[in-house]
């Protein structure tokens, strides 16, 4: 409990006292900067980093060369951020495991708010809670309805932290007890809910959205604070009765003391990429709706994404890992 009040404290704390002090850095970049993404190729976060990088080199004159570094729920990645100097050449592309990481775990090598500065906003992609079609649920009331007249009966299936901890938020709201049944990652959740193996999943509509439109599952809200444009007769969870939101929101980190002037000149032109139509069209391909913050605001989120996060872990009595 003392680490969530530390959190809350900081939230009080002007960004401005947690940026290195102004200087003139006229000739930053120098070299080429290091996007690192801490999952395999081809994933959301990949895809979103490839989007940006190329033209955010164009704007920088250097190259912005992307790294993935998988491994242990994106640790490692975000780890070597932690670990690099803070001189604006190395940033991270991610989504939650950021604010995750430091609430399911007992000792982080890092310090999530010292070390992990958010630089820029790209955007927001919506979960989807999604059934199989033979749960008999035809709206979000009735599946919670049929949740809580029987505790456990219902599995549902996560890909990673972020959709395991969606799960558990959706269970203290709901006041029910559903049994999580985890998998490697976002297709193969979808898929075993269409094989029958798991009732229900609450998590990316990325990967739901083939088997939705093919009728394999059937969706019954979406996680957003509004209504998905490729769903639009699919009620946000909030109009199905139920005050929820989970997603992810895609954003770039750099490490912590960073000069000011770096931090503000990246959210500028990152801004600015992610404003360009072109862009917004991509990462609407993605399920992905682009969106800004300054770096004020960014770090006024990120400070409450992780108290949000440890308090859910607490409240759910969620053994930490080692």
């Amino acid at each position: 409990m003392n680490a969530i009040r530390r959190l809350y404290a900081f939230l009080t704390v002007p960004v401005s006292c947690m940026l290195c002090p102004s200087q003139a850095f006229a000739v930053y970049p120098e070299r080429m900067l290091r996007a690192i993404v801490p999952f395999s190729a081809g994933g959301p976060n990949d895809i979103a980093a490839r989007i940006i990088s190329p033209p955010l080199s164009k704007v920088l004159g250097q190259q912005v060369i992307v790294e993935n570094r998988p491994g242990a729920n994106a640790r490692i990645g975000i780890e070597a951020l932690a670990r690099s100097a803070p001189d604006g050449y190395t940033i991270l592309f991610s989504a939650g495991a950021v604010a995750l990481i430091p609430a399911l775990r007992r000792h982080v090598p890092y310090d999530p708010i010292r070390d992990m500065l958010p630089v820029a906003e790209l955007g927001n992609a919506p979960y989807g809670i999604a059934i199989h079609p033979q749960v008999p649920a035809r709206s979000l009331a009735t599946l919670i309805e049929l949740a809580r007249h029987s505790p456990g009966k219902l599995n549902s299936a996560s890909a990673g932290s972020s959709s395991f901890l969606a799960q558990v938020l959706f269970q203290l709201q709901t006041g029910t007890r559903i049994t999580n049944l985890p998998y490697k990652g976002g297709n193969d959740a979808a898929l075993a809910v269409v094989r029958g193996e798991a009732d229900l999943a609450i998590m990316d509509f990325s990967s739901l959205a083939p088997h939705v439109a093919a009728g394999r599952l059937r969706l019954l809200a979406v996680t957003s604070d509004r209504r998905a444009p490729t769903q639009p007769a699919v009620p946000t969870a909030r109009e199905a009765g139920l005050d929820y939101t989970a997603g992810g929101t895609f954003s770039v980190f750099i490490v912590g003391g960073t000069p000011a002037d770096i931090v503000r000149r990246l959210n500028a032109e990152i801004t600015r990429i992610v404003e360009m139509p072109a862009t917004t069209s991509r990462f609407a391909a993605l399920g992905i709706t682009t969106s800004t913050k300054t770096v004020d605001e960014m770090m006024r989120w990120h400070l409450a994404e992780l108290a949000k996060w440890k308090q859910v872990v607490v409240r759910a009595k969620i053994p930490l890992e080692d």
